[in-house]
């Protein structure tokens, strides 16, 4: 089940190195989704270089190689095709044990599900919101249902068949108006065929998409997401937090900064009012957000059984019951 909020800011803690850290290989998606505002990004376009990719892969393996990095962050990652393998690859020879991305799956043929397996990937989340092709293509605009369902049964059919521990595969549903009657489809329809299964509820992007609201937001704790992962966009920005798709603010570059300095002084200016729930002293976005009311998810293997989020540095992120 979600967890209860003031239960889970007992567990935030402030680090010198994040616990996540999300890289964004690329901010272009080839859908246009009704909980997204992808469509809408005023900041540029791009794709992350090579250069900056490895200096941000060396720095963590030298910190922390149990860091989790997301290889996405306000795009799809399958957008960069076999760019990704080499991605994926070179941060395994530098020993990181943590390397996950999500992925809306449409572009994931049978070549490119075996070059993930091949990868090392260690965890790929797998967008799946609809059952039925009119709830579905409703929500995932642009993207054909069987297509994606196809996609989605190979690789688990092909991990199967090859005997593979990773990547662990879960498939996830955001919770809304729009497929509440197929939760239950989507769910079981999934774990009979080995996958891990998530649900989530919508965020609104630190207020961006105004069609999703929240309710019950009184007694605000500190912000999960702005406390836990370090977001570096295609061109080396680090924004507020994982809500900040425009980079409304900037809180560091990681082509002239490491990310331990950018961190630190982040933790210092803002993550500390967080933490004393300075809530009037908080950048603008912040003032205005309601996403940290939202922060979980209700995770399960394929067997059905919970799944915790581990908050350690030091192992693996997930762990079941």
């Amino acid at each position: 089940m979600y967890e209860e909020l003031k239960e889970l800011e007992k567990k935030f803690e402030v680090k010198d190195f994040p616990l996540n850290i999300g890289i964004e290989i690329t901010n272009h998606c080839n859908l246009n989704c009704i909980m997204c505002n992808n469509n809408k990004l005023t900041r540029p376009r791009g794709y992350m270089n090579v250069k900056l990719y490895k200096k941000i892969i060396d720095e963590i393996a030298e910190k922390n190689r149990n860091t989790r990095i997301w290889l996405d962050f306000y795009g799809e990652a399958l957008v960069v095709r076999y760019k990704l393998y080499y991605m994926i690859d070179y941060a395994k020879k530098r020993g990181l044990t943590n390397i996950c991305m999500n992925t809306n799956a449409t572009l994931m043929n049978n070549e490119m599900a075996e070059m993930l397996l091949d990868s090392g990937l260690d965890f790929i989340s797998i967008d799946c919101d609809g059952y039925s092709t009119e709830v579905y293509e409703k929500i995932r605009i642009g993207a054909k249902r069987d297509i994606v369902y196809n996609n989605i049964e190979y690789i688990l059919k092909r991990k199967k068949e090859r005997g593979l521990k990773y990547p662990i595969i879960e498939v996830k549903a955001m919770e809304m108006e729009e497929n509440k009657n197929e939760i239950e489809q989507i769910i079981s329809y999934w774990r009979e065929r080995g996958a891990w299964t998530t649900l989530r509820r919508l965020i609104t992007w630190g207020g961006s998409v105004k069609s999703i609201t929240h309710t019950n937001i009184e007694d605000r704790i500190a912000c999960g997401s702005g406390l836990g992962i370090c977001i570096i966009t295609w061109d080396g920005k680090v924004p507020t937090c994982v809500s900040d798709v425009d980079l409304e603010n900037c809180m560091g570059d990681i082509n002239v900064e490491s990310i331990s300095e950018v961190w630190k002084r982040r933790n210092k200016n803002f993550v500390k009012k967080h933490m004393e729930h300075r809530w009037d002293e908080l950048p603008r976005i912040c003032q205005n957000c309601t996403d940290w009311s939202i922060v979980g998810e209700k995770r399960f293997d394929e067997n059905g059984n919970p799944i915790n989020k581990n908050y350690s540095h030091e192992t693996k992120m997930l762990v079941s019951e």
